[in-house]
């Protein structure tokens, strides 16, 4: 299930974020009635989607763009709304990709307000922008980021929903080593699970104490 970034035309609310299986359905969700809001409340009557906003939204979400192109663009006074879709991440702002692309395309922006990215005013002063730019990961930073493997960069990528690369690839190593051994133990003659550890061969209750 995916999270989608639905405009609306309904007094204040620009917007509302629905979780849904595809667009189709987000769309139905948001349309109401119990239109979920930014605020976590609820529209009791249904509203009107802004079609014209979301069909604009979505050419974004598809776009590509490398890091060059993004910069000429922000120095010819384009906001980064006008030109990247952002929409949720993990209680934050983020730009991602529809998916993984390798190479210099920017497919991701990690949480915009912790790291002083502006959204909807030009970024013109050489030094911001370079400190802006600095937050934007193209597929091959990723790459770089798990030393030359691609299929890791991906689940990397895929992982990412509001720190940077840097950080969340000690996370994710953490997930994977977990997995490792759950899968380990797991393939014994024991009855090992998570919530009962001393079930696996070799150990004892008392090893836990």
């Amino acid at each position: 299930m995916d999270t989608y970034r639905i405009p609306l035309v309904w007094q204040m609310y620009g917007h509302c974020h629905v979780e849904a299986n595809s667009l189709k359905d987000a769309i139905k969700i948001a349309l109401g009635p119990d239109t979920p809001l930014p605020d976590s409340s609820y529209v009791d009557d249904s509203v009107a989607v802004d079609y014209e906003v979301l069909e604009l939204d979505q050419g974004k979400k598809n776009r590509t763009l490398t890091k060059q192109e993004l910069k000429l663009q922000l120095q010819q006074g384009h906001t980064l709304n006008d030109l990247l879709a952002f929409g949720p991440g993990q209680d934050c702002e983020i730009f991602k990709a529809d998916k993984f692309y390798p190479g210099d395309v920017v497919i991701y922006v990690p949480d915009v307000a912790l790291n002083h990215v502006p959204l909807d005013r030009p970024i013109t002063a050489p030094e911001e922008l370079e400190e802006v730019l600095s937050h934007y990961y193209t597929g091959q930073d990723f790459i770089d980021e798990c030393g030359g493997d691609a299929e890791k960069a991906e689940r990397l990528f895929c992982y990412c929903d509001w720190q940077h690369p840097s950080s969340a690839i000690d996370e994710l190593a953490d997930d994977d080593e977990d997995a490792d051994n759950y899968a380990a133990l797991s393939s014994t003659d024991g009855d090992y699970s998570p919530a009962n550890p001393w079930n696996a061969p070799g150990m004892r209750v008392s090893d836990f104490i």
